[in-house]
């Protein structure tokens, strides 16, 4: 090893990154590179996030090896890649890595997750086809590979959801420590203490735009309420000012999972509610360490929470009918009428934007989709040509701003004979001219098998009505629960030919599209969806029956709540 390489890994030790790069740059321009002067050189530009050049360096390694040292390398340099926004060199990169060089787990995982951003339809279908084939012939290592969050957002199946075995950043609890944890000694008071963990917690989250009123709606003469909070800066500093109004937040994001576990029991927390689940950032090896008597899955992750310890999952009974009872390892606790907080007291809801402002035509149909794009599937995808097909010259709108998504996308939809001019891309806005510019679509489309969450309860308190289908997996049933909460199932239709037949007819049927939008305005502040108070009397009730069967001794076990009487007056009225 060379004087300048021993210098360099010396400081690379030390952790002065830049200067290490300095040191290195002599030897990284001889002729010949010695390999270890590259993924030294990759290792400093990754941690100084410079990633278009870890990912060159990492890729020039990878060309100096063969077999599955090369496949690890190119799959460092692919996620590189994808972190620097380079999406098409980067799915050739993972392509590479996970079809160059044999079967390689992590290749494999790189390349289906960078596939599926990228919406080259047509092979993420082959791709999605192979693997699914693989886990239905029982190959254990595929359930590994793909993180949970990634697996729904393209797999309808709940029994094959269940089988997912990796636990991204953090490791399965057993059954010896959830049987420790349940049997603690543990001192119940008059209240009933809930803690809340998150990292969401911010006005500027989709979470806490569902969920704050309800933090704030709680009884506080029968529940005492604490936030664990590990909210990063950078989400802290959007925050419009909703924050400061939480009530009892104890950051937890400087300490380590020992000191979190001794701040969160120094509460006395009966029962706690991960809102993560297998979400990014999640703290699973926190919640695994057993803090309470209860520990509760709700809201971040729709499905079962492999590998986290939960002793229930909040759902309702479309999301989860009965026949989902065998895919969940925690017990169902199912509200009535709808599992997800919506809430209707501090969402903006402005004027709706005009079309001349936004681009779009005044005399066309605009079907939107704001969903993430990467819930656009090779089935998602297809529905929607059958619908712009069926529907003369009306316009697809969706967000990405992807570049080479969007040119995989257009051309997906070229080659199924859709002119190209009828696909419109919108980028992200801040949440109030968000709601103002849904309102300028006439009919919401939604994704399968992960449908909108959030995003369709926007679009509802927009006043868009938003077409769906019925599901086979909690995260594909979402929308029928939502829209079912405000009173209009007439817009979930049956299977993939009725969700079709259904979206041309309201193209082509302004009288009753318009009838449905006034049904929507009429009900946001009669139905139950954006009524805070009462979603959170039930939510309450769900949580003192729990406490109820831990009092008594009981093991917990599936519980639906009841619903209280329906409303006989409007909760609200902001009109539109």
């Amino acid at each position: 090893m060379s004087i300048h390489l021993q210098k360099a890994l010396q400081t690379y030790k030390s952790g002065n990154y830049k200067k290490t790069i300095t040191l290195l740059s002599p030897v990284l321009q001889r002729p010949v590179v010695p390999p270890e002067a590259l993924l030294i050189a990759a290792q400093c530009h990754s941690k100084t996030q410079q990633y278009p050049e870890a990912a060159e360096y990492y890729a020039r390694a990878a060309n100096l090896q063969t077999g599955k040292e090369a496949a690890i390398l190119r799959t460092l340099a692919a996620k590189m890649r994808s972190r620097a926004g380079q999406t098409q060199e980067a799915l050739v990169t993972a392509r590479e890595a996970a079809r160059g060089h044999g079967f390689d787990s992590n290749a494999e995982e790189a390349y289906r997750r960078i596939l599926q951003v990228s919406l080259c339809l047509d092979e993420a279908e082959q791709a999605h086809a192979d693997f699914l084939a693989g886990m239905k012939a029982g190959n254990a290592v595929l359930f590994g590979i793909e993180a949970a969050f990634d697996h729904i957002t393209w797999c309808g199946d709940e029994a094959i959801n269940a089988r997912i075995t990796r636990v991204q950043d953090g490791k399965p609890f057993t059954a010896e420590a959830r049987a420790a944890r349940r049997a603690r000694p543990h001192r119940w008071g008059e209240k009933i203490r809930i803690g809340y963990l998150s990292n969401d917690f911010s006005d500027q989250h989709a979470t806490m735009r569902l969920f704050q009123s309800v933090i704030l709606a709680h009884d506080r003469e029968k529940f005492d309420v604490t936030l664990f909070c590990y909210t990063p800066s950078d989400l802290i500093a959007l925050d419009k000012g909703m924050r400061r109004q939480y009530p009892g937040l104890v950051p937890i994001g400087h300490l380590d999972d020992q000191a979190a576990e001794k701040r969160i029991r120094n509460q006395g927390i009966d029962i706690l509610i991960d809102l993560k689940g297998h979400t990014k950032g999640a703290r699973i090896d926190l919640v695994n360490r057993g803090l309470a008597p209860i520990q509760v899955a709700y809201l971040g992750y729709p499905g079962t929470g492999s590998g986290i310890d939960c002793d229930y999952a909040i759902t309702d009974t479309v999301v989860t009918p009965d026949s989902s009872k065998p895919y969940f390892h925690e017990k169902l606790c199912r509200l009535p009428e709808t599992y997800q907080s919506n809430d209707g007291r501090f969402r903006e809801l402005p004027p709706p934007a005009s079309r001349e402002s936004l681009g779009l035509p005044e005399d066309r149909i605009v079907f939107a989709s704001f969903n993430a794009h990467r819930k656009i599937t090779p089935a998602t995808a297809e529905l929607w040509v059958r619908i712009l097909e069926a529907t003369g010259d009306s316009l697809l709108w969706i967000m990405c701003t992807d570049a080479f998504a969007q040119e995989s996308f257009l051309h997906y939809m070229q080659s199924r004979g859709i002119d190209v001019e009828r696909v419109r891309f919108a980028a992200s806005a801040a949440y109030g001219p968000h709601v103002a510019r849904l309102q300028a679509a006439d009919i919401g489309l939604d994704t399968f098998p992960y449908n909108g969450h959030t995003t369709t309860s926007d679009k509802l308190w927009a006043g868009l009505p938003v077409a769906t289908k019925k599901g086979s997996n909690f995260a594909s049933r979402v929308s029928e629960s939502l829209l079912n909460a405000l009173g209009v199932p007439e817009l979930v239709a049956a299977d993939d030919d009725d969700y079709v037949r259904l979206c041309v007819e309201l193209a082509r049927d302004h009288e009753k599209r318009a009838a449905i939008r006034q049904k929507i305005a009429d009900n946001r502040f009669s139905a139950p969806l954006f009524d805070t108070e009462r979603f959170t009397r039930h939510l309450e009730q769900a949580y003192e029956m729990m406490a109820e069967r831990a009092k008594a001794g009981l093991e917990p076990d599936h519980i639906d709540v009841p619903a209280l009487p329906p409303r006989v007056h409007p909760f609200g009225t902001r009109p539109m």
